[in-house]
């Protein structure tokens, strides 16, 4: 399958296809990596900046769950029941990382669980 829109009309013609999954990862970084408000035609795209953010630790990763959850419910349509966990960073205990659960949707119509753990980059 094609990437997205945007993969399509920015890549050479004779570009490899990235499959569906690379296509959305890519997407998920670069919605993950974009501030909130930064996009003036989206202005809830992205995330907020966490560092303007007052939570104890707990409620700060909590918060960014239901953020990441919100942006990939509002902006990623190949995913559905998303659910975002917090993880211990993959190599540093301070970095966030979050595993995203979900499903697509296979050419037959079956849904087929997605996950996948990224890590952002901001440190505790």
């Amino acid at each position: 399958m094609p990437g997205s829109l945007f993969e399509r009309l920015t890549s050479p013609p004779d570009a490899a296809e990235i499959d569906e999954d690379e296509s959305i990862r890519r997407h998920i970084e670069r919605m993950l990596t974009a501030r909130r408000g930064s996009v003036q035609a989206l202005p809830d795209y992205g995330l907020p900046d966490l560092n303007d953010l007052s939570y104890s630790k707990s409620d700060l990763l909590a918060e960014c769950c239901r953020f990441i959850a919100e942006s990939l419910e509002n902006y990623e349509p190949r995913l559905t029941r998303v659910k975002v966990e917090p993880q211990a960073g993959m190599d540093d205990p301070l970095t966030l990382a979050f595993t995203i659960n979900a499903f697509k949707t296979d050419e037959h119509g079956n849904l087929i669980p997605w996950n996948w753990t990224v890590p952002l980059g901001g440190r505790l």
